[in-house]
Protein backbone atom coordinates (compact mmCIF):
# COMPACT_ATOMS: atom_id res chain seq x y z
CA UNK A 1 0.00 0.00 0.00
CA UNK A 2 1.15 3.50 -0.77
CA UNK A 3 0.86 6.72 1.19
CA UNK A 4 -0.63 9.16 -1.31
CA UNK A 5 0.27 12.86 -1.45
CA UNK A 6 -2.37 14.97 0.29
CA UNK A 7 -2.84 18.18 -1.67
CA UNK A 8 -3.21 21.46 0.19
CA UNK A 9 -5.66 24.35 0.16
CA UNK A 10 -5.00 26.42 -2.94
CA UNK A 11 -4.72 23.39 -5.23
CA UNK A 12 -7.47 23.78 -7.88
CA UNK A 13 -8.68 20.17 -7.53
CA UNK A 14 -9.97 20.88 -4.01
CA UNK A 15 -12.54 23.29 -5.50
CA UNK A 16 -13.92 20.97 -8.19
CA UNK A 17 -16.95 18.68 -8.24
CA UNK A 18 -16.04 15.00 -8.15
CA UNK A 19 -17.40 12.54 -10.69
CA UNK A 20 -19.53 9.53 -9.76
CA UNK A 21 -17.79 6.19 -9.55
CA UNK A 22 -19.07 3.81 -12.20
CA UNK A 23 -17.85 0.62 -13.82
CA UNK A 24 -14.30 1.14 -12.53
CA UNK A 25 -15.44 0.32 -8.97
CA UNK A 26 -14.44 -3.34 -9.05
CA UNK A 27 -11.28 -2.88 -11.09
CA UNK A 28 -7.97 -3.85 -9.53
CA UNK A 29 -6.73 -0.26 -9.98
CA UNK A 30 -9.67 1.32 -8.18
CA UNK A 31 -9.62 -1.24 -5.36
CA UNK A 32 -5.89 -0.56 -4.94
CA UNK A 33 -6.68 3.18 -4.84
CA UNK A 34 -9.20 2.57 -2.03
CA UNK A 35 -6.59 0.61 -0.07
CA UNK A 36 -4.09 3.45 -0.58
CA UNK A 37 -6.69 6.05 0.48
CA UNK A 38 -7.35 4.16 3.72
CA UNK A 39 -3.62 3.74 4.34
CA UNK A 40 -3.04 7.47 3.72
CA UNK A 41 -5.83 8.44 6.15
CA UNK A 42 -4.37 6.23 8.85
CA UNK A 43 -0.79 7.35 8.17
CA UNK A 44 -1.86 11.01 8.53
CA UNK A 45 -3.99 10.30 11.64
CA UNK A 46 -7.05 11.58 9.82
CA UNK A 47 -10.60 10.85 10.90
CA UNK A 48 -11.51 10.74 7.22
CA UNK A 49 -10.17 11.51 3.77
CA UNK A 50 -11.86 12.11 0.44
CA UNK A 51 -10.46 11.25 -2.98
CA UNK A 52 -10.09 14.91 -4.06
CA UNK A 53 -7.62 15.40 -1.21
CA UNK A 54 -5.23 13.11 -3.08
CA UNK A 55 -6.08 14.74 -6.42
CA UNK A 56 -8.53 12.08 -7.61
CA UNK A 57 -11.86 13.63 -8.56
CA UNK A 58 -14.07 10.63 -7.80
CA UNK A 59 -16.98 10.45 -5.34
CA UNK A 60 -15.41 8.28 -2.67
CA UNK A 61 -14.34 8.87 0.89
CA UNK A 62 -13.24 6.80 3.82
CA UNK A 63 -13.55 7.48 7.55
CA UNK A 64 -12.64 5.72 10.78
CA UNK A 65 -12.03 6.59 14.41
CA UNK A 66 -10.05 4.35 16.71
CA UNK A 67 -6.93 5.08 18.76
CA UNK A 68 -6.28 8.32 16.89
CA UNK A 69 -3.77 10.67 18.58
CA UNK A 70 -5.26 13.71 16.80
CA UNK A 71 -8.65 12.98 18.37
CA UNK A 72 -7.99 11.26 21.72
CA UNK A 73 -11.36 12.15 23.25
CA UNK A 74 -13.65 11.19 20.36
CA UNK A 75 -15.98 8.21 20.31
CA UNK A 76 -14.81 5.42 18.05
CA UNK A 77 -16.54 4.38 14.85
CA UNK A 78 -15.67 1.63 12.37
CA UNK A 79 -14.03 1.99 8.99
CA UNK A 80 -16.45 3.19 6.33
CA UNK A 81 -15.62 3.42 2.65
CA UNK A 82 -18.49 5.16 0.92
CA UNK A 83 -18.84 5.36 -2.85
CA UNK A 84 -21.20 7.92 -4.43
CA UNK A 85 -22.40 9.08 -1.00
CA UNK A 86 -25.53 11.02 -0.15
CA UNK A 87 -26.51 12.47 3.20
CA UNK A 88 -29.99 13.03 4.60
CA UNK A 89 -30.39 15.24 7.66
CA UNK A 90 -32.64 13.50 10.18
CA UNK A 91 -33.65 16.70 11.95
CA UNK A 92 -32.64 20.36 12.21
CA UNK A 93 -30.44 19.89 15.28
CA UNK A 94 -27.03 21.48 14.79
CA UNK A 95 -23.87 21.04 16.82
CA UNK A 96 -20.71 23.13 17.14
CA UNK A 97 -17.77 21.48 15.45
CA UNK A 98 -14.09 22.37 15.81
CA UNK A 99 -12.68 20.93 12.60
CA UNK A 100 -9.29 20.37 11.11
CA UNK A 101 -8.40 19.12 7.65
CA UNK A 102 -5.50 17.20 6.20
CA UNK A 103 -5.55 19.65 3.28
CA UNK A 104 -5.33 22.64 5.64
CA UNK A 105 -2.65 21.37 8.03
CA UNK A 106 -2.30 22.68 11.58
CA UNK A 107 -5.40 24.87 11.32
CA UNK A 108 -8.74 24.52 13.13
CA UNK A 109 -11.99 26.37 12.76
CA UNK A 110 -15.37 26.31 14.45
CA UNK A 111 -18.51 25.75 12.42
CA UNK A 112 -21.85 24.04 12.74
CA UNK A 113 -22.90 20.69 11.34
CA UNK A 114 -26.01 18.57 11.58
CA UNK A 115 -25.87 16.30 14.60
CA UNK A 116 -27.90 13.39 13.16
CA UNK A 117 -27.70 12.10 9.60
CA UNK A 118 -28.33 9.12 7.39
CA UNK A 119 -25.36 8.28 5.18
CA UNK A 120 -26.15 6.36 1.99
CA UNK A 121 -24.02 5.06 -0.83
CA UNK A 122 -22.36 1.84 -1.85
CA UNK A 123 -19.44 0.00 -0.33
CA UNK A 124 -16.30 -1.02 -2.19
CA UNK A 125 -17.97 -4.24 -3.40
CA UNK A 126 -20.94 -2.32 -4.81
CA UNK A 127 -23.44 -3.24 -2.08
CA UNK A 128 -25.80 -0.55 -0.77
CA UNK A 129 -24.94 1.09 2.56
CA UNK A 130 -27.30 3.02 4.81
CA UNK A 131 -26.00 4.11 8.21
CA UNK A 132 -27.56 6.41 10.77
CA UNK A 133 -24.74 8.48 12.29
CA UNK A 134 -24.63 11.04 15.06
CA UNK A 135 -22.05 13.18 16.81
CA UNK A 136 -18.46 13.06 15.54
CA UNK A 137 -19.11 10.37 12.92
CA UNK A 138 -21.87 12.53 11.41
CA UNK A 139 -19.54 15.54 11.40
CA UNK A 140 -16.77 13.62 9.65
CA UNK A 141 -19.15 12.30 6.99
CA UNK A 142 -20.44 15.82 6.25
CA UNK A 143 -16.87 17.19 6.11
CA UNK A 144 -15.79 14.49 3.64
CA UNK A 145 -18.90 14.87 1.48
CA UNK A 146 -18.11 18.60 1.26
CA UNK A 147 -14.74 17.70 -0.26
CA UNK A 148 -16.52 15.80 -3.03
CA UNK A 149 -18.40 19.01 -3.84
CA UNK A 150 -15.39 21.33 -3.78
CA UNK A 151 -16.24 22.82 -0.36
CA UNK A 152 -13.69 23.37 2.42
CA UNK A 153 -14.42 23.81 6.13
CA UNK A 154 -13.55 27.52 5.90
CA UNK A 155 -16.47 27.95 3.49
CA UNK A 156 -18.85 26.75 6.22
CA UNK A 157 -17.53 29.03 8.96
CA UNK A 158 -19.87 31.89 9.85
CA UNK A 159 -16.97 33.89 11.29
CA UNK A 160 -13.22 33.75 10.81
CA UNK A 161 -12.71 34.72 14.47
CA UNK A 162 -12.20 31.08 15.44
CA UNK A 163 -9.81 30.23 12.60
CA UNK A 164 -6.72 29.25 14.56
CA UNK A 165 -3.47 27.36 14.36
CA UNK A 166 -3.52 23.98 16.11
CA UNK A 167 -1.11 25.16 18.82
CA UNK A 168 -3.32 28.12 19.75
CA UNK A 169 -6.43 25.94 19.59
CA UNK A 170 -4.85 23.66 22.20
CA UNK A 171 -3.87 26.63 24.40
CA UNK A 172 -7.00 28.76 24.25
CA UNK A 173 -9.99 26.83 22.90
CA UNK A 174 -9.95 23.34 24.41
Amino acid sequence: MAVLEVIKMGHPSLRKQSQAVGDELLSFEFQTFIDDLIHTMRHQNGAGIAAPQVNVLKRVFTMEMKNNPRYPDRNTFPLYTIINPEIEYIDDQLTDSWEGCLSIPNIRGKLQRYKNIVLRGIDREGSPIEEQLDGFAAIVAQHELDHLNGILLIDRMKSMETLTFQEEYEKYWI
